[in-house]
């Protein structure tokens, strides 16, 4: 049975991507090295097998590593870690040679982006991307820095598919900013930062003749935010603002996801029925994590 021994490498990494590695195999003959030259990549692992009925020995002064004596049916793999040109040697067979020639990994380079680029809150968008070299099964981390946070904190594992891709599913609950991170053999890979944007879910109701309730649903409170009451002017095309209301109420929810807060008021504003209004909350009483949000037009 053929014996592998296997060494341990202590080479610097010139390379920069983490591509899966290959094991290539040479075989060791009264001849020499079958093949005599071959190109890999680094990171990829080449087994110097004997396949002769005498001893053998593989020595790569570059690389540097030396073999043990090995015996027939015996062989040692050596992962080659560096690119360049190594020759190795048989000093038991004449110097017989054989060149591996090994590649640098093309550096890895992690995109993204999130679609949709805004979501209503309790919504969610996906933020996806893909890993080139395109590699199936990678893992990346993805991290994620609310607004209002200081820092970038990890919230999931992706694995990479066909063509290097991977996706996430978000739910942000205020304006997020999210990136992928990726582990390769040059050292750490990041994406560039994409940016979620959340607008507040605003509702308008028509509590009684001349009496409207108000109320903003997000992860935040509102309270003391104002709220544009508007009617539209059908003559003129556009909105006027009748009224401010002023948020006064918080409550808590569980949904549309856990921590909810509502804020809301009810107010009057005397107008002849039919009129199309809408509550707007503009971006100046929504920032900073939130976009400006409006409710859906109503009739007074």
């Amino acid at each position: 049975m053929k014996k592998v021994l296997f060494l341990a490498v202590a080479v610097t990494a010139l390379c920069a991507g983490s591509a899966s590695a290959k094991d290539v195999a040479v075989d060791i003959s009264k001849a020499g090295f079958v093949p005599a030259a071959i190109t890999v990549q680094a990171g990829d692992i080449v087994t110097f097998t004997n396949k002769d009925t005498v001893n053998h020995q593989v020595v790569c002064a570059k690389c540097p590593f030396t073999s043990a004596v090995l015996k027939p049916g015996e062989g040692v793999a050596y992962t080659y870690v560096q690119a360049g040109k190594f020759t190795s040697v048989d000093p038991l067979n004449k110097n017989k040679k054989v060149t591996v020639t090994v590649k640098a990994v093309p550096a890895a380079v992690v995109n993204m982006t999130a679609k949709p680029a805004t979501v209503s809150y309790g919504h969610s968008a996906v933020v996806a991307g893909t890993l080139s070299p395109a590699q199936v099964g990678q893992k990346l981390e993805i991290f994620a820095q609310p607004c209002g946070t200081n820092n970038a904190k990890s919230i999931s594992t992706v694995v990479t598919t066909t063509g290097g891709a991977f996706a996430y599913q978000a739910q942000p609950s205020v304006g997020t900013s999210y990136h992928a991170r990726y582990r390769s053999l040059g050292g750490v890979v990041t994406s560039s930062p994409v940016k979620l944007a959340v607008r507040p879910t605003v509702t308008l109701v028509r509590l009684a003749r001349n009496k409207f309730g108000v109320n903003v649903v997000a992860s935040q409170s509102f309270v003391g935010k104002a709220i544009a009451f508007q009617r539209y002017i059908a003559v003129k095309k556009r909105w006027s603002t009748v009224r401010t209301v002023t948020l006064g109420t918080k409550t808590t929810q569980a949904t549309p996801v856990a921590g909810t807060t509502v804020s809301s008021n009810t107010f009057t504003a005397k107008l002849v029925r039919g009129l199309r209004v809408r509550a707007v909350l503009p971006p100046a009483q929504a920032a900073p994590c939130y976009l400006a949000a409006s409710s859906k037009t109503i009739r007074s």
